[in-house]
């Protein structure tokens, strides 16, 4: 087991003797505020540190869907650790719950990037009311979309001081949607063909293993065995890449029958028939759910939309960070487009944190016995310090 995986079970263990995670003592109470948009009533909950104040704030904005009360989801434990850290350490924090969930106004279904971007302004403007908070140090964090609904709040007039952007795209909508292992909503049926060609792939890793085992036993020496084992490992590499290729190619041609067709009835029937020819032994409902999923106002709403015009305006200090082994947006190809679209802005950080993934939990941590995965502890104490030296 790693160091940190280890620090980790130490960690649990001192948890299940009664050490509290979260803070004892600070104070949270629900708010409610108006959206100037459209007058939509959205709730949240504000937590204030110990004393008078005045403290930082920060607004936490999550991916879309995630209801705050949700202790299943892992955006949740993301957002609510990360909160439990920085009001333990003297930062005022509101989570707004998106439209729809936690006792909000309006559906998740349909909200546009711009209705998120001026829900997260009008959070803001309720904390300058508060005589507790801090309102020359008063920012937004976003996780996912959320990331990117701070960075566009950040181009609009009263715009926050600072934003943290956890693993935001810098790609469009509709290429990002693309390249994403699922985009459909959620995981379609064990019997789908990308299903049967991994364990067809990891048959083949065992018969290749298998064979090594022949070839030592009738004389071939250490060099040949390696290299069977190398040209195995590069086909499978090469196989891989061609299925990731072809449902990339698949997907896109899903969101331009999106994008081309405004009818939903009409949409949906031909994404129905393209996800029946490409998972032969798709459930029915798995079907309807995804063609649903995808043409959602929602959904339509992100997958035109571009993260960089926008980008330009953001003239407060942004921190961006994401981990190295998020599948979902790889970082390797966001962070630096948008730290392109950020170039003119000289206050923008960068982190870039190996082993984590979407959520910025700590990969291999489930297969060491630690479910759910712990949260990087380097999360947590890298923002607070870097919201800190914004003062």
């Amino acid at each position: 087991m790693r160091p940190f995986l280890l620090a980790f079970a130490s960690f649990c263990l001192l948890l299940s003797f009664g050490v509290q995670a979260r803070p004892l003592f600070d104070r949270g109470e629900t708010i409610t505020l108006t959206s100037p948009t459209d007058g939509v009533r959205l709730h949240g909950l504000l937590r204030l540190p110990v004393g008078t104040g005045p403290f930082p704030a920060a607004v936490l904005l999550a991916e879309r869907g995630a209801d705050a009360e949700d202790p299943s989801s892992a955006d949740n434990r993301l957002l609510n650790s990360l909160a439990d850290h920085l009001v333990s350490r003297g930062i005022a924090v509101l989570r707004l719950q998106e439209r729809g969930l936690g006792g909000s106004e309006g559906s998740a279904t349909t909200t546009t990037m711009a209705e998120r971007s001026a829900d997260a302004i009008a959070a803001l403007n309720y904390l300058r009311t508060r005589p507790q908070i801090d309102v020359t140090h008063l920012g937004l964090i976003g996780h996912g979309e959320g990331g990117n609904v701070a960075l566009l709040a950040g181009a609009q007039p009263l715009a926050p001081t600072f934003v943290v952007a956890l693993a935001a795209a810098g790609l469009s909508g509709r290429e990002l949607l693309a390249a994403q292992p699922v985009m459909y909503g959620k995981v379609l049926g064990q019997d789908s063909t990308d299903v049967q060609r991994q364990h067809q792939y990891q048959r083949e890793l065992l018969a290749a293993g298998q064979e090594a085992v022949k070839m030592r036993a009738h004389g071939s020496n250490a060099a040949q065995v390696q290299t069977y084992l190398d040209q195995q490992r590069l086909r499978q590499k090469a196989a891989l890449r061609r299925d990731d290729e072809a449902r990339v190619k698949h997907q896109r041609a899903m969101l331009e029958i999106v994008r081309q067709t405004t009818d939903n009835a009409q949409a949906q029937a031909i994404l129905g028939n393209m996800l029946r020819q490409r998972y032969p032994g798709i459930a029915p409902a798995d079907v309807q759910a995804s063609v649903r999923t995808l043409t959602t106002p929602a959904y339509r709403s992100f997958l035109v939309f571009d993260p960089q015009p926008s980008l330009a305006a953001v003239r407060c200090p942004v921190l961006l960070l994401q981990g190295e082994e998020d599948a979902a947006v790889n970082a390797a190809v966001n962070l630096p487009l948008l730290k392109k679209g950020l170039r003119a802005n000289p206050r923008v950080a960068e982190l870039r944190l190996p082993g984590l993934n979407h959520a910025l939990e700590i990969t291999g941590a489930e297969a060491a016995g630690l479910v759910p995965a712990p949260i990087s502890p380097d999360v947590q104490t890298n923002i607070h310090t870097w919201i800190i030296s914004q003062k």
